[in-house]
């Protein structure tokens, strides 16, 4: 059975990306708060408050910074982990690692679908499932879709994980999601 789902995926990386925002936009207020507290402040001389403004500034900026580090940390760690999950265990004998090692040097001399799509089909009707799996790799990394689908065809357990990991890439590299982050980390306004 799979820790992750497509559905669990969509449903975890949305909220905590919401949630990151949230912090940011917390930060922010925040910000606006303390901001209005110095400009208040009739103690304070003009450059007194340039001063603490500056600070504050500076304060929230590196909230920004860090929270923003925290959200592509936690991006990276869930497609790490469902990519470890999608491989499997594999075996560290060094006969397992030759192997592996080999056909991911076959693999990177492929340019072509149609040739990867018959190297996978060779490899599958041949049990090799070292070299299906570095085909499906690939081919799920540079676009190659008819190869990817035969490969998760061939593999139905890995289907829901490479749907996941499509999706995390997909909702984490789009305008909408750089867009999104401009608007949470951006600085305050004066």
């Amino acid at each position: 059975m799979t820790k992750y789902t497509p559905l669990r995926v969509e449903n975890e990386l949305q909220s905590k990306i919401h949630a990151f925002h949230d912090e940011a936009k917390a930060a922010k207020e925040a910000y606006y708060t303390a901001r209005k507290a110095v400009l208040d402040d009739d103690r304070l001389s003009p450059s007194a408050q340039q001063e603490d403004l500056a600070a504050l500034t500076d304060k929230v900026a590196e909230q920004l910074k860090g929270i923003l580090e925290q959200q592509r940390r936690y991006i990276d760690g869930l497609k790490t982990a469902i990519e470890k999950e999608l491989r499997g265990n594999q075996p560290t004998d060094a006969n397992s690692v030759l192997l592996r090692r080999d056909a991911a040097d076959r693999v990177r001399k492929l340019d072509d679908e149609r040739e990867a799509l018959a190297v996978l089909r060779d490899a599958v009707a041949n049990d090799d499932d070292t070299l299906a799996h570095a085909v499906g790799v690939k081919a799920r990394n540079t676009g190659w879709l008819e190869v990817a689908q035969a490969w998760q065809a061939a593999h139905p357990e890995t289907a829901g994980l490479a749907e996941a990991l499509a999706y995390v890439e997909d909702a984490t590299s789009g305008a909408a999601f750089n867009i999104g982050n401009s608007m949470a980390y951006s600085q305050p306004t004066e």
